[in-house]
């Protein structure tokens, strides 16, 4: 910190720099083409204080349509969008122009990791290689749509995998998670920014089931999800001992340390979890498939128990 005192004035200079035309001032011509006036860059791109004309813009953006880019107004950057500069976004073609584009929902929204963006896009509606449904095609895309039928909102893999991450590291909520996509959106919330909070909690329970499905192997399965059998998207304690797994040869030998090998299970407040019934019947998207069994039979076993004491213990 006492070096970097020395260099604060230039330090503030370059950020300033950054808000104005900086080695453009004075050459307001296109960086690529050097042909059209330049008065648009992206922050979001290497060297983004670089200028560029419309067609070129949208040119090198069809592979980042999720950049937010500025438009040079003669006093100052104004925000604008991509869409707003003619980008549109094809799918289904790996890149490659369609024959027979479908314009999607003009309203299309993409909630990222970098905010909530409005962009254009087109469906494919050719029939080439065989007719790809439009939820296919924006997951091809690396989106996953709110809705199965046709899409008009979608979350990016990178923005669900980041708040996964999130949660699990720094236990943040999924509401302080979406304010943070909606200031970097806009900040001063002076803009009309769609608002998908309850879309978002309905794709992450569906994306978090698709990632066990995926670690326990049933995209390899022959069989398909549906024979995924009783407890098998479990994630077994690798402390615990396991015979035949992690417990050496011998170890049921009696003996002073026996107890090393002994697996011991407690009674504390999850084996006695009591919770309010709300009358909540969402659809079971694991049934008896992790840790909790199949409703069905677990309450066909707890008739035999209806006289039984509850055992109390001295966990607090």
């Amino acid at each position: 910190l006492s070096e970097w005192l020395s260099f604060r004035q230039s330090s503030l200079d370059e950020l300033l720099r950054h808000d104005g035309l900086g080695s453009f001032l004075g050459r307001n011509v296109c960086h690529t083409c050097s042909e059209a006036g330049g008065v648009f860059k992206c922050p979001d791109c290497f060297n983004g204080s670089l200028l560029r004309c419309q067609r070129c813009l949208v040119d090198i953006h069809k592979v980042h349509p999720l950049h937010r880019v500025e438009r040079w107004n003669g006093s100052f950057f104004e925000k604008t969008t991509l869409k707003a500069v003619g980008l549109r976004i094809q799918l289904g073609h790996d890149g490659d122009p369609c024959p027979c584009p479908s314009s999607g929902p003009r309203d299309f929204c993409v909630v990222d990791s970098s905010g909530i963006h409005q962009i254009a896009v087109d469906f494919c509606d050719c029939g080439t290689n065989s007719f790809t449904v439009s939820r296919v095609q924006v997951l091809r895309a690396g989106w996953f749509p709110a809705t199965f039928n046709r899409p008009k909102t979608v979350f990016t893999f990178d923005c669900l995998d980041k708040f996964h991450q999130l949660t699990l590291q720094s236990k943040i909520s999924m509401f302080d998670y979406y304010q943070t996509l909606l200031c970097l959106t806009d900040n001063v919330r002076l803009e009309k920014v769609a608002y998908r909070y309850p879309e978002f909690h309905q794709v992450f329970r569906i994306w978090r089931g698709l990632l066990m499905l995926k670690r326990a192997g049933r995209g390899q399965d022959p069989a398909g999800v549906d024979a995924t059998g009783q407890g098998e998207l479990a994630v077994e304690c690798p402390a615990c001992p396991h015979p035949g797994r992690n417990l050496p040869d011998g170890w049921d030998i009696p003996g002073p340390l026996s107890f090393i090998y002994t697996d011991f299970i407690a009674v504390d407040g999850n084996f006695k979890l009591k919770q309010k019934d709300r009358g909540i019947r969402d659809p079971e998207l694991a049934p008896g498939w992790a840790y909790f069994v199949k409703e069905e039979p677990y309450q066909e076993f707890l008739k035999d128990y209806v006289d039984q004491t509850e055992v109390r213990t001295r966990c607090s």
